[in-house]
């Protein structure tokens, strides 16, 4: 992009490549504010994670907050708008449900019959989308395992897909062009009580007969003593569009980094765990899933030399804060003898950090070892359209067509 045509705000960038405008974000300075949105915008490693440290002063937007009207808040709210003792409580169950013993069991079930069930349907064809054939139904069938329900059954699986991806059009844009997901709203909420009624019969089923499916916890662990069955119903919700939707576009963004990395393929298939890990963790910094995260600014602040006043909005650019070059050498490189290569801000940090993410760290590394290992030969698609990166929030490559040899 020539000097002088680099986008001015994250408006400018919905749908497009947004990395010129972080660097130009950068450049500004650590926290700038920008007419084109109202946001103030944090672009830096520190100040992105001051911002999401301190939920003092940038408390999370409350679901009434985000909607346009507070009938649509059941399609918002997720137990993450906890406040104090019942957050920190709800956070240590997350934890204690993912530790990892319980990590290393789903590795060895519920991830590894999953990826190879999901690469069985099309190893023998020699072609495939790897998007909407691989990375989609292989998310949602490993948090579907891991709740408990029936990840074999492709017509069960297809309905709660599509009611998904109704919630998940309306959320699309809702934080940069509400207006926009207006007209979606009905639907997402018909489809939050959709999923409700497919949920139903395996819910009342480990009601009356506990068994150590994460779905079952919810339903009698203490952790949620006293929780009505619509906010249950909420909770299993928010972990399937949390677990499922992210890591789905994660392990898109993932594989297309391996594959446009020279060399990066081979280093995958040389059955390497630990070069494979370190990979991830690099595309989880490279390209995130979510690019950026907004919080309400509770008080007059004075901060990185900017003065931001109460009711202001700020958005925290993880995706930029993750190439800053202060903070990294060779930002925007692939490196895989990174030091400290956990320490990005695609997770979040503090009591905001994301609770499930040790799975997906498990779904991210078998995905990409056992693709590059069942698919010799992997490689894009000449004849197909170049992924590219679109999206508001949350970005993707797409298309990502490959070709490989038969099996």
């Amino acid at each position: 992009m020539m000097a002088g045509m680099q986008p001015r705000a994250l408006v400018d960038v919905d749908g497009k490549c947004p990395f010129a405008y972080y660097e130009a974000a950068r450049e500004r300075g650590s926290v700038t504010f920008e007419e084109a949105t109202g946001y103030w915008v944090a672009a830096t490693y520190s100040s992105v994670s001051k911002v999401l440290a301190d939920e003092e002063t940038f408390p999370r937007l409350l679901p009434e907050e985000i909607v346009s009207d507070p009938k649509y808040v059941r399609i918002v709210a997720t137990p993450s708008f906890l406040t104090g003792d019942d957050r920190l409580k709800h956070h240590k169950w997350w934890l204690e449900i993912f530790n990892p013993p319980a990590l290393r069991a789903f590795r060895a079930g519920v991830v590894t019959d999953v990826v190879q069930a999901t690469l069985d349907r099309f190893a023998g064809r020699g072609e495939a989308d790897l998007v909407h054939e691989y990375a989609e139904p292989l998310a949602d069938r490993v948090i579907a395992g891991v709740l408990g329900l029936p990840w074999e059954d492709d017509a069960w699986m297809a309905e709660l897909r599509r009611d998904f991806d109704l919630i998940e059009r309306y959320k699309a844009s809702i934080y940069l062009k509400p207006e926009e997901s207006r007209p979606f709203a009905e639907d997402a909420l018909r489809a939050t009580y959709a999923i409700d009624a497919l949920l139903r019969p395996f819910m009342e089923r480990r009601r009356e007969k506990p068994d150590d499916t994460v779905m079952s916890r919810a339903i009698h662990d203490d952790a949620m003593a006293g929780w009505s069955d619509d906010q249950l119903y909420g909770l299993i919700r928010t972990f399937f569009t949390g677990g499922s939707g992210t890591t789905s576009i994660q392990l898109v963004n993932a594989i297309c980094l391996m594959m446009t990395t020279e060399g990066m393929t081979d280093v995958i298939s040389g059955d390497d765990p630990k070069l494979t890990a370190r990979f991830v963790e690099e595309a989880l910094r490279l390209v995130p899933t979510n690019h950026f995260r907004t919080r309400v600014i509770a008080e007059d602040t004075r901060f990185d030399d900017a003065d931001l006043k109460r009711g202001q909005i700020i958005a925290a650019l993880i995706a930029s804060g993750n190439r800053d070059e202060a903070r990294y050498d060779d930002a925007d490189q692939v490196d895989l003898q990174r030091q400290n290569p956990r320490q990005h801000l695609t997770f979040s940090i503090g009591v905001g950090a994301c609770v499930g993410s040790g799975l997906a760290r498990v779904v991210l590394q078998e995905a990409t070892a056992q693709l590059v290992a069942r698919l010799a030969g992997l490689r894009l698609d000449p004849a197909a359209a170049a992924p590219r990166l679109g999206g508001s929030m949350f970005r993707q490559y797409a298309p990502l067509k490959v070709l490989f040899d038969r099996a």
